[in-house]
């Protein structure tokens, strides 16, 4: 391989590498922003089960005349 060869061979290898990059900080932001989401519906379930606990709780004290 002579010089020029070596040198479009590099640089081939410099635009697969920054594709490459690309495509992987493009993955990472997809990724944050599902755990983000997936975080949020999970602190969310866990207020909604809070809630309906709470509510089972008064209606049984009320149907047994405790409150």
């Amino acid at each position: 391989m002579n010089h020029r060869e070596l040198e479009e061979y590099r640089d081939d290898l410099r635009s697969r590498i920054v594709r490459i990059e690309t495509i992987v900080e493009r993955s990472e932001n997809e990724l944050c922003k599902l755990n983000s989401r997936t975080s949020k519906l999970e602190g969310w379930k866990s207020w909604m089960i809070g809630g309906m606990a709470g509510l089972g709780l008064v209606i049984t004290l009320i149907g047994i005349g405790v409150l």
